[in-house]
């Protein structure tokens, strides 16, 4: 797992060691106590739709998932909330401004090469800017609903068409 790299105590130096914690083995000091609990990360993600019900995704430049399809998202830094997190990310990965709406998912990723991340992710309408692929991205492109590609990363395929099965059944229900 990502978290068993760690070999100090970011404390006190001491050599971290694996011990019985709270009902869990967990990286613990020997030294001074302290705990490196493996806790998931924060991310946010944009279902972004045009005008038109089109998706905007990105062909992702790196791991995991490279050279597939998916959803502009990425880490929430430590002063944003979570809707933040998912505008800066798809400003960053597509160029576009968005206004992140309604919460759609609250998504758990295990662990892959990176740390398990909890992933919120928010219908966004877009509100300017200039379509180009930015950092994390090799293309950026609007997909019809019927048309999304076959190579999404992330298991996002059958969550995206069930997203917008969703928005069609509430066609009055608020949007981004």
């Amino acid at each position: 797992m990502w978290h068993l790299r760690a070999r100090f105590c970011p404390l006190c130096a001491a050599e971290l060691a694996q011990r019985a914690r709270q009902g869990r083995a967990r990286l613990c000091c020997p030294s001074c106590d302290f705990v490196l609990y493996a806790n998931p990360a924060s991310a946010a993600a944009g279902l972004v739709l045009d005008g038109d019900g089109r998706v905007l995704l990105v062909r992702r430049s790196i791991p995991p998932h490279r050279g597939q399809w998916a959803l502009p998202a990425g880490y929430q830094e430590r002063d944003e909330e979570p809707r933040q997190a998912a505008e800066r990310e798809i400003l960053e990965e597509t160029g576009l401004r968005v206004r992140a709406g309604r919460l759609l998912d609250l998504l758990f990723i295990a662990a892959d090469e990176r740390k398990p991340a909890n992933v919120a992710v928010f219908l966004c309408a877009p509100r300017g800017g200039e379509l180009c692929a930015g950092c994390d991205a090799s293309e950026v492109a609007w997909f019809a609903p019927g048309a999304l590609p076959q190579d999404l990363g992330f298991g996002n395929g059958h969550r995206i068409r069930a997203w917008l099965a969703s928005l069609d059944q509430g066609a009055g229900d608020d949007s981004a």
